[in-house]
């Protein structure tokens, strides 16, 4: 699907699918948020500690990809950017993705949890695979999981550590242990696809978990 023609469109489209996010559990407790690039040079991206679903357009901040700074305010001078900020230029940045989306959902929660004492999660025998992009029905997708922080910004070495990995240079998501997930695409609509199948997959593996605890086969 093509994206938005201008950066107009490109607001309103952040900010419904906020909503939508909002909606699905997501972004919920004014948590969550979602970004995407302008160009190369210019990143679009929700504010802090606001209810997602009440974000406007004119209330995102225009940010250097690759400093990080802010190029162009909220129009809100009440509105503070995201916390998420050095996160999602470092995905942006060694990544190549142009869409990032951070979630609060419990499935993402309850999925890292599932990680017990290792560093990832391997999603496996799910259709829906097929809507990672490179990825089959067949194949086992692991997704690395990070320890939680206080502070967002604080996460940024663990990310950085798990971009590094060739063993998971195929995922476009992030388990963040107590807290949620990172999710990206080589676009918004990517982002917002891999979001939903990223949340499938965490909701139908923590599904199987607790039927097998309770001794299904």
């Amino acid at each position: 699907m093509k994206g938005p023609s201008s950066q107009r469109d490109l607001r309103k489209l952040l900010c419904e699918l906020l909503r939508l996010f909002y909606a699905k559990e997501w972004v919920s407790g004014t948590g969550g948020g979602i970004c995407s690039t302008i160009g190369k040079k210019a990143v679009l991206m929700a504010p802090t500690g606001v209810h997602k679903e009440r974000v406007t357009p004119p209330d995102l901040f225009v940010v250097d990809p690759l400093s990080g700074d802010i190029i162009r305010p909220s129009k809100n001078r009440s509105l503070q950017l995201s916390e998420c900020n050095p996160i999602f230029c470092a995905i942006i940045n060694r990544r190549g993705a142009g869409s990032v989306m951070h979630s609060h959902a419990l499935s993402g929660v309850l999925a890292a949890d599932l990680a017990g004492t290792s560093d990832h999660v391997v999603f496996e025998g799910l259709e829906m695979l097929k809507g990672i992009r490179g990825c089959s029905n067949l194949d086992k997708h692991p997704v690395p999981v990070i320890h939680n922080t206080s502070r967002e910004p604080d996460l940024i070495g663990q990310i950085n550590d798990m971009i590094n990995r060739t063993d998971f240079s195929r995922s476009f998501a992030i388990l963040v242990r107590d807290h949620g997930a990172y999710i990206w695409g080589e676009d918004v609509w990517e982002s917002k696809r891999h979001a939903e199948i990223y949340h499938f997959l965490f909701e139908a593996t923590v599904a199987r978990a607790r039927y097998r605890l309770k001794g299904g086969n």
